[in-house]
């Protein structure tokens, strides 16, 4: 009981004593810009808004054109038609400006158009598709927020007829990215961009022989990039 008595009394004293501040701090008008002056002092400001600085994610998403081709005993063979593309860049900026990232990518076209030597025909119920992953190096051109990026990517060509995959074996390609962004809050900026990817690989045959097949694709996408 005299534990609670104490208590209740030591917690009087404190409410009074802080009622007395607030009396003073009130009364005395020369004490409240100095209170109020120091309370921003404790924030700490955000120095990379719109800047390229920390954490970096861009997905992008456009639409293009895919061609792969091969030469084989039968003539030049050549699968195209309009594509899909999209990417995914997860990363961080290792300077200002200057992202160095992992990239994944893709072309995608549904049925295709297939030409060997002078014949050609259009496909259904078939898809080509370049996949690629592999680093991407971004360099932001400040204040217009144009970018520059490269990635050297591990590639594969995949061709689906009526659901039955005739994948190639995994080659070289790459991606080169030039791009133009907004910034549409502190550290988001839409985007749109121009790319060209490349991948070369073996496709392989049944007699365990195999021929080069050479793809290109280009395609125009939207992009929101986080950084």
């Amino acid at each position: 009981m005299r534990s609670f008595l104490k208590l209740s009394t030591f917690a009087s004293v404190l409410c009074l004593s802080f009622s007395a501040f607030a009396e003073t701090a009130s009364m005395n008008p020369a004490m409240s810009p100095a209170i109020s002056a120091a309370r921003p002092g404790t924030l700490l400001a955000d120095n990379t808004i719109n800047r390229h600085f920390g954490f970096f994610i861009r997905p992008d998403l456009g639409f293009g054109y895919l061609s792969s081709s091969e030469s084989t005993g039968a003539g030049d063979a050549t699968i195209s038609g309009v594509a899909g593309v999209a990417g995914l860049s997860i990363g961080g900026a290792v300077a200002e400006n200057l992202i160095l990232g992992a990239h994944i990518f893709d072309a995608v076209t549904s049925n295709p158009n297939v030409s060997l030597g002078n014949a050609s025909s259009n496909t259904s119920n078939a898809s080509l598709t370049m996949f690629g992953v592999g680093p991407e190096l971004t360099y932001y051109f400040m204040p217009n927020n144009i970018y520059l990026s490269g990635t050297v990517a591990l590639t594969r060509m995949t061709f689906n007829s009526n659901g039955n995959d005739a994948n190639t074996d995994w080659g070289f390609g790459s991606r080169v990215t030039l791009g133009k962004e907004w910034w549409v809050s502190n550290h988001w900026g839409l985007g749109l961009s121009g790319h060209i990817s490349y991948s070369a690989n073996n496709d392989p045959a049944s007699n365990g022989n195999g021929n080069l097949m050479s793809s290109w694709a280009v395609g125009a996408a939207f992009s929101a990039t986080y950084n």
